[in-house]
């Protein structure tokens, strides 16, 4: 089998060309880019996050959720607040312009997976919708998971080239 039959790969693939094309128009429209955008989508759903929360569930580094955090306070995109209870910690929240890049956002975003998605039908849709809420479910694993397929490729031999 050849490596870019693999699904894993072609699921890569087509993530990363959605994405090109919502970087695009994230640049050319809004001056930020998906990733700053993540932030928004937190703060949406939850006003006042703090930057570890925001960057567990949105799946980024801390790294990443600092610089986005920065870029989004210089856009006046959100606002910071010290968190009454510790005043350590830095809780944001979405200004009125960053409601606005938001939903913005969210447009582009609900139009390229439209674009995407364009010559599916709608039982099409609904089965993808199906199949990779199944493939997302069966690929959260635990370190048990790990070591059971270690297990059975390896014989539970660790290998440590």
């Amino acid at each position: 089998m050849q490596f870019n039959n693999l699904p894993a790969y072609q699921i890569r693939r087509v993530a990363e060309s959605i994405l090109d094309m919502a970087e695009d128009l994230f640049a050319r429209h809004l001056e930020i880019r998906v990733l700053d955008w993540r932030v928004l989508v937190k703060l949406a759903d939850r006003p006042g996050s703090i930057p570890t929360e925001i960057g567990r569930d949105m799946l980024m580094t801390p790294v990443q959720t600092g610089r986005s955090l920065l870029k989004l306070r210089e856009f006046g995109l959100v606002a910071a607040v010290p968190d009454p209870e510790d005043g350590r910690a830095t809780r944001y929240t979405m200004t009125q312009a960053g409601r606005t890049a938001y939903e913005a956002g969210m447009k582009i975003v609900l139009a390229v997976q439209d674009f995407a998605l364009r010559d599916l039908s709608a039982v099409e849709r609904v089965a993808l919708d199906g199949l990779l809420g199944r493939l997302m479910h069966n690929t959260s694993y635990t370190d048990a998971d790990i070591g059971q397929l270690s297990a059975r490729l390896f014989g539970g031999k660790r290998n440590s080239a």
